[in-house]
């Protein structure tokens, strides 16, 4: 199984090359709420990404 810093930087490459790529708004909030579930798993997170 990959440790929490293999997957942190994973998704930290993911994150990086999505903005390099002119991802939607709504890609980048995944990948940014995906990092949050793994850094802070006892706080509440936002349930439904919305972009306008």
């Amino acid at each position: 199984m990959a440790t929490l810093d293999v997957l942190l930087d994973a998704l930290d490459r993911r994150l990086l090359a999505a903005l390099e790529a002119k991802a939607t708004g709504e890609t980048i909030a995944y990948l940014c709420e995906a990092r949050a579930w793994l850094t802070n798993p006892d706080q509440p997170h936002g349930g439904n990404v919305t972009t306008s």
